[in-house]
């Protein structure tokens, strides 16, 4: 990657090394699974940090961070002439709408959409929807008065994605390409494309981190790039500044009031983009300082807290003593950061044993990379898997070898105490598995793309192997991935051995 930020110590730009081993270990006893993180101040990056398997080459989902780029693609369309806040959704989808439109609906305006308070009381399900999904919003009762009401609404940021593109021939990404992409050197930004050819502008980003800081700085900025006002200024005063009230939520981070597709802190002027799970890119403007995240946490409001607690009041307005000490403790564990990893022996025996066999499905089983899953892979593969084997390399370790309708690969398992990343296709996977007894194989797998991953116990028997899955967060529903029921294997020598019988 082609770094753009000046790398300075934390002590330069005023902040102390021991303020950000605080907040690390912080972020770790309050449960939180961080993948990577960059902290910038005054535009220069005083610590970054990547948890082994993540990596700084590889994009990660971004989820609802994604509207803070569709709102900042509405800014350069007002700018432009393209679009004005005011449009009513009725007249620019006049052939979607229900046969008699109520008077909420009617005065529905692109403004609404931005700041989550277009009416509705019950966001649609855009990925079930039976119609088109542009029509089923439409025709969601419009309860409330626009702008009274707030909705956190990911259907109506993809409308947002629709407008742009029915009014300039192109998707989100092709209008910020030229706009904001280009001129701040983001590279291979891709988001998901709903049914309708519409990309998700509310949550279908996939980012590198530096990518995301690199959107963070400009959105501390107003819209300035090394000297150059890509984006009117006002545009960021109205889209980080409170646009209406989101009081009914719990969670104090979560009820400060909501822009344009910002959330406003707790603390004063403070506020950020964010993405389920903890992916975020908060603006501290009296601070001059920028942090971007990316995590997978269940408790979100936790990890806030340690930035408000642990790091924010330590920020001096002035440089401060070097202390070289402190910063080579940070260096040294910025470079060794890690999820948790297995370490495990070769087991001889059942390793030569298990080298001879074949698993094949006993029942139609999708994928193994579909197996796999991950909280932000919004795809299906296609075809099925067929069988499972494994080979034993004593420098390399294990490797599974899969086959499948449509294709096979080899995934190397990691049993070297490491995660092992191995390409399958275009997306990254990575692994670290344990012998937990002769006869279980436990092994954990991500797509580094994605958020979690699962952990696989392969229990082995003399005539096949049984496969129980856990997804490695520990919750089922809305953006998680479904439970998996346990899955049966027969080997192709005991195969083999009831034809013969029969």
């Amino acid at each position: 990657m082609n770094h753009i930020f000046e790398r300075v110590t934390p002590e330069s730009v005023g902040i102390p090394s021991s303020a950000i081993m605080e907040t690390l270990e912080n972020l770790r006893t309050c449960g939180a699974e961080v993948h990577s993180f960059m902290l910038l101040r005054y535009g220069k990056l005083c610590a970054e940090g990547w948890y082994r398997p993540y990596a700084p080459d590889i994009p990660h989902i971004m989820f609802s961070f994604s509207k803070s780029f569709t709102s900042t693609a509405i800014g350069f369309a007002e700018q432009e002439g393209i679009l004005s806040l005011d449009e009513k959704l009725v007249d620019m989808f006049p052939d979607l709408l229900p046969e008699n439109p109520s008077e909420n609906l009617k005065k529905c305006n692109i403004s609404h959409l931005l700041m989550m308070g277009c009416g509705h009381e019950e966001e649609i399900d855009f990925f079930n929807a039976s119609e088109n999904w542009i029509s089923a919003f439409l025709h969601q009762p419009f309860v409330y008065e626009p702008g009274t009401h707030f909705l956190y609404n990911t259907a109506g940021t993809n409308m947002l994605s629709a407008i742009l593109q029915k009014k300039t021939g192109q998707t989100l990404t092709q209008f910020l390409e030229p706009r904001l992409f280009a001129p701040l050197g983001i590279t291979d930004a891709k988001c998901f494309t709903l049914d309708n050819g519409v990309e998700a502008g509310g949550f279908g980003f996939k980012l590198k981190t530096e990518d995301m800081a690199r959107f963070i700085e400009f959105v501390r900025c107003k819209g300035n790039w090394q000297g150059k006002q890509l984006l009117r200024s006002d545009w960021f005063d109205r889209a980080t500044s409170k646009q209406i009230s989101n009081t009914t939520n719990d969670l104090p981070d979560w009820k400060c009031g909501y822009g344009y597709q910002f959330w406003r802190c707790q603390p004063e002027g403070v506020f950020r983009g964010d993405g389920a799970f903890g992916q975020y890119g908060i603006v501290m403007p009296e601070q001059e300082a920028a942090l971007v995240m990316t995590s997978c946490e269940m408790n979100m409001q936790a990890a806030l807290d340690v930035f408000w607690n642990s790091l924010l009041p330590k920020m001096h307005n002035e440089p401060l003593p070097e202390n070289p000490t402190a910063l080579v403790k940070l260096q040294f564990t910025l470079e060794n950061l890690a999820l948790p990893e297995m370490l495990s022996e070769d087991v001889i025996e059942a390793q030569a044993k298990l080298a001879k066999q074949e698993f094949l499905a006993k029942e139609t089983l999708p994928c193994f990379t579909t197996l796999i899953a991950g909280a932000g892979r919004f795809v299906l593969d296609e075809g099925n898997l067929v069988s499972l084997s494994f080979s034993f390399d004593q420098a390399e370790g294990a490797t599974l070898h899969v086959q499948e309708t449509a294709r096979s690969y080899d995934l190397k398992l990691g049993t070297r105490g490491r995660f092992v990343t191995t390409m399958i296709g275009s997306e990254p996977f990575a692994a670290n598995t344990r012998w937990r007894a002769q006869d279980k194989l436990e092994a954990e797998i991500r797509n580094l793309n994605a958020c979690t991953g699962t952990r696989f116990l392969f229990c082995f028997t003399e005539t096949g192997m049984t496969i129980t899955a856990d997804r490695t967060l520990p919750i089922s529903g809305g953006l998680a991935d479904p439970i998996l029921q346990d899955m049966a294997f027969t080997t192709a020598n005991a195969l083999l051995e009831i034809e013969e019988e029969n």
